[in-house]
């Protein structure tokens, strides 16, 4: 077998596992074995790669799950244990990709590429593509529906990336809305509106209580700005010339100077300033990225993340 077809033999086997995992919650890794027809180290090291995976690279894009020889526990499928719905948008944007590829003979496989252009044609034969529908009649989405309908305050556990952890808070929902490709409930906690993304809600109780005062009052967001990032703390950084390219992935903004020097090999770094809502977000961000990135101010967080590195250098010492 090629390594190519290898490599598609293995995403198929580790998806394998989400839709698994999913039918048979309790099953355990000598189950998953013999029912899959693996070898049981095998499944294991094929969870590792699957806790590596995601639609993304961040925080909040990766599969999150817990597994040992007993139990396999997933905390977050990233969707992927669900069937692809398009919107009509995507669906015509691939049907457009598909079109051109079936005029490229020897680049692609033709006849696969002809036979997924024809079942898209197949269902767009309306003119568009039904737009994806989400269950709403129980979970996390209809219990926020109904606080925001009865204007009733939440119980949330919720995940939070900035912090890396999760609590429990009660919050007076206001609205929600949709940003990149996610919906978020906007809320507000101990008199502060946050922002809660639904993929990070861990559970969702409705309580009795009425929403407070100054949540119904509350105004709209600004929609072209939604998490007020215009009036973020800024941050500079200073990142290597072969990690430039991380400012596809992050708000940061490069010195357009510095990227014009790059043309020498003898420069090593580019300026970048980034916009941060945490201090502790920033500090683990740099921790994160500390083979690629310094802070250079604010000096108080960089000298944070100078003692966190220390710190961590002499427990493994």
């Amino acid at each position: 077998m090629s390594e190519k077809a290898e490599r598609r033999q293995r995403v198929v086997r580790i998806l394998n596992l989400l839709a698994y995992v999913g039918k048979h919650p309790n099953s355990t890794v000598m189950e998953m074995a013999r029912d899959l027809g693996s070898d049981p180290v095998q499944v294991r090291e094929d969870l590792d790669v699957l806790h590596l995976s995601g639609v993304g690279k961040h925080a909040g894009e990766m599969i999150d799950l817990e597994h040992d020889w007993t139990k396999v526990t997933i905390i977050d499928s990233q969707g992927l244990d669900k069937p692809l719905r398009l919107t009509p948008t995507e669906a015509n944007a691939l049907l457009l990709l598909l079109e051109s590829l079936e005029t490229m003979p020897g680049l692609v496989d033709s006849n696969a590429a002809a036979s997924a252009a024809d079942k898209i044609r197949a269902v767009t034969l309306g003119g568009t593509v039904g737009d994806p529908r989400y269950e709403v009649s129980d979970g996390t989405p209809a219990i926020i529906a109904q606080a925001l309908g009865e204007g009733r305050q939440l119980e949330l556990t919720y995940y939070s990336v900035t912090s890396d952890t999760t609590s429990t808070r009660t919050v007076s929902p206001i609205d929600t809305f949709h940003s990149n490709g996610q919906t978020y409930l906007r809320a507000l906690d101990n008199g502060e509106v946050k922002h809660f993304r639904f993929d990070r809600i861990r559970g969702a109780e409705l309580l009795d209580d009425r929403i407070t005062p100054q949540a119904s009052a509350s105004s709209a967001f600004d929609p072209a700005d939604p998490f007020h990032f215009s009036a973020a703390e800024v941050a500079a950084l200073k990142i290597r010339r072969d990690a430039a390219w991380l400012a596809d992935y992050w708000d940061l903004e490069l010195d357009a100077d510095d990227v014009e020097s790059l043309s020498d090999p003898q420069v090593e770094w580019v300026r970048a300033t980034l916009r941060y809502g945490s201090g502790d977000w920033l500090v683990r961000f740099c921790l994160g990225q500390a083979d690629r990135v310094v802070l250079v101010e604010p000096k108080e967080l960089a000298d944070e993340v100078q003692r966190r590195a220390s710190l961590a250098i002499d427990t493994l010492l």
